[in-house]
């Protein structure tokens, strides 16, 4: 009897994360199928607000510090936050973007191509990692290598703004 309770309160302890990924997918089908700039941005919002959703509260708080030197400009303290996130939780791929984008505003553009592989074997439609090697790319002058990443982002995403570097319409077929 008792071990048919431990596994009914591990069941529905299951359940929040399979109605948060059943959302998930939902939001990521409706954002790729999105008819315009505005619905898109309100979908991209709230996959933005799944991913920065850390795998604990503990995951939670060094992503939280993490984000507070990045907006101070503090991107060595923020890395190093960003460093333990990955460590302690290494399948929580926002954690390896947060990094890749901190190392691609520092210049680091080879630490942040890593980091966005790192993302991209998490959640290989992640429109902001690959929106972001697509961007570094550009600056390496690997214009090829460029259109290609934003191809890619495109499928989950068709109103990113850094599609210019396919210098294409949205609507526009690829």
């Amino acid at each position: 009897m008792r071990r048919i309770l431990i596994i009914m309160v591990l069941c529905l302890a299951a359940l929040p994360l399979r109605a948060e990924q059943s959302r998930y997918e939902t939001l990521m089908a409706a954002l790729a199928q999105a008819p315009n700039r505005a619905e898109a941005n309100r979908l991209t919002g709230e996959i933005w607000r799944i991913w920065l959703t850390a795998p604990d509260s503990a995951a939670q708080e060094v992503l939280d510090a993490a984000m507070i030197r990045r907006q101070a400009y503090d991107f060595i303290g923020a890395i190093e936050h960003l460093d333990r996130l990955v460590e302690g939780w290494p399948d929580y791929a926002e954690g390896w973007n947060q990094r890749a984008t901190i190392y691609f505003l520092r210049g680091q553009f080879e630490a942040s191509l890593a980091d966005v592989e790192q993302v991209l074997a998490r959640e290989p439609r992640h429109f902001g990692a690959l929106s972001g090697r697509a961007v570094i790319y550009l600056q390496q002058g690997k214009l090829p290598l460029a259109q290609i990443a934003m191809r890619e982002a495109l499928v989950y995403h068709p109103f990113l703004s850094e599609r210019f570097i396919l210098q294409t319409d949205p609507g526009t077929d690829l």
